[in-house]
C-alpha cells in the first residue's frame, strides 16, 4: 500500500504543478497591465487613478513583472512552495490568509450537502433496487431525474421564494447558525442527491445478480440481512468513489450557491476575485482546489481497502 500511496502522491504533485502552471499563464492573457492594477487597487485605492511610466516601471520591477513569463511563474512558484502565494490586490492581506478565512464555511456546506445527499440517496436507491419496477421504483428514479435536471440557481430560487418569502421561515441569506445553512444545504445536495441514488440503485441491482447472492438466498438467509450485510458493502465503492469526486467539486468552490445566498465561502471569494481581476486571489483559490480535490481522490482510493479487503493496491 505504501508504494500505492508514494504513486498516487506523485500523480497529485503533477496534477497541482501542471495545474497551477496552467492558470498562470491563461491569466497572463487577461487584457490589461497587471502593474497597473496592482498600483490601482494596493498602492493608492483608486481603479480611476493614472499612474504615471516611473510608477509602473518601478512596480514591475518590484513584483518582477517585467521579467519573462516563465521567470515570473518560477518565482511564484518558489514563493507558493515557502506558503507565499501573493498578496490581494483588493485587500492587501495574504492570498492564503484570504483563503484559508474562507474555507471553513465551503467545507461545512460541503459537508452538509454531501451527507443530506447520501442519507437520502442511499436508503432510497437500496429500495428502488429491492423494488424494482414497482411504483416506488418509478417515483425515486422520476424524482431523481427531476433534480438532475435542476440547475442549482433556479432551485436555489424556489427555495428563497417558498420557505423565506412565502412561509417566512428561514433566512433569504448569510452565513451564521443552522437556520441559515439549510437552504444552500438543499439547493447543493439535490443533485448529488439524484446522482448518487441512480448509482446506487444500479450497483445494487448488479451485486444482487451474483452468484454468493443466489446462494445466500438458497440457503434461506433472511433478504434484509442479505441487503445490509451482503449486498450496501459492495455496492457502497461506487458510490463512495462519486460521492468523494462529488465532495472534491464542493469543497473546490460551490459559486452558484455560494453567490445566490451571499455565503462567505471560497466559491463567492473566486466570483468576486474575477469581476475584481484580483490575480493573485484567483491563481491561489485555483491551486488550492487541486490540491484540495487530489488529497480527496487518494483518499477515497484508500477507503475501498476498508470496504473490500480483496483489494490489493500492490497490483495497481
Amino acid at each position: 500500500m505504501l508504494g500505492y500511496i508514494a504513486k498516487r502522491t506523485a500523480i497529485a504533485v503533477f496534477v497541482v504543478f501542471a495545474t497551477s502552471a496552467l492558470t498562470f499563464f491563461l491569466l497572463s492573457l487577461i487584457p490589461g497591465e497587471t502593474a497597473v492594477t496592482i498600483i490601482q487597487r494596493v498602492f493608492v485605492g483608486d481603479v480611476t487613478y493614472n499612474p504615471s511610466q516611473a510608477e509602473i516601471e518601478a512596480t514591475e520591477q518590484i513584483f518582477h513583472l517585467g521579467n519573462p513569463l516563465w521567470m515570473q511563474y518560477l518565482y511564484w512558484l518558489n514563493n507558493a512552495l515557502h506558503g507565499n502565494f501573493g498578496t490581494s490586490y483588493i485587500s492587501g492581506r495574504p492570498v492564503l490568509s484570504e483563503i484559508l478565512v474562507r474555507l471553513p464555511a465551503t467545507v461545512e456546506l460541503a459537508i452538509a450537502a454531501t451527507i443530506l445527499s447520501l442519507v437520502v440517496a442511499v436508503p432510497l436507491g437500496m429500495i428502488s433496487a429491492a423494488r424494482q419496477n414497482s411504483k416506488t421504483d418509478y417515483l425515486s428514479m422520476a424524482s431523481a431525474t427531476f433534480f438532475i435536471a435542476m440547475p442549482n440557481f433556479w432551485l436555489g430560487l424556489i427555495l428563497i421564494l417558498l420557505f423565506s418569502l412565502h412561509l417566512d421561515l428561514l433566512p433569504v441569506a448569510g452565513y451564521g447558525g443552522l437556520d441559515n445553512l439549510i437552504l444552500p444545504a438543499i439547493t447543493l445536495g439535490a443533485g448529488m442527491m439524484a446522482v448518487t441514488m441512480r448509482l446506487m440503485r444500479s450497483s445494487v441491482l448488479e451485486v444482487l445478480r451474483l452468484d454468493y447472492i443466489t446462494t445466500a438466498r438458497a440457503k434461506g438467509m433472511d433478504e434484509k440481512r442479505i441487503m445490509y450485510r451482503h449486498v450496501l458493502k459492495n455496492a457502497m465503492i461506487p458510490v463512495i468513489t462519486v460521492a468523494g469526486l462529488q465532495l472534491g467539486y464542493l469543497l473546490g468552490g460551490t459559486v452558484i450557491v455560494e453567490t445566490i445566498f451571499a455565503w462567505p465561502g471560497i466559491g463567492k471569494l473566486l466570483i468576486d476575485s474575477i469581476d475584481a481581476r484580483d490575480i493573485p486571489i484567483i491563481q491561489g483559490c485555483v491551486v488550492f482546489i487541486a490540491i484540495m480535490f487530489s488529497l480527496l481522490n487518494l483518499l477515497v482510493d484508500l477507503s475501498y481497502y476498508f470496504l473490500d479487503p480483496r483489494i490489493k493496491y500492490e497490483k495497481v
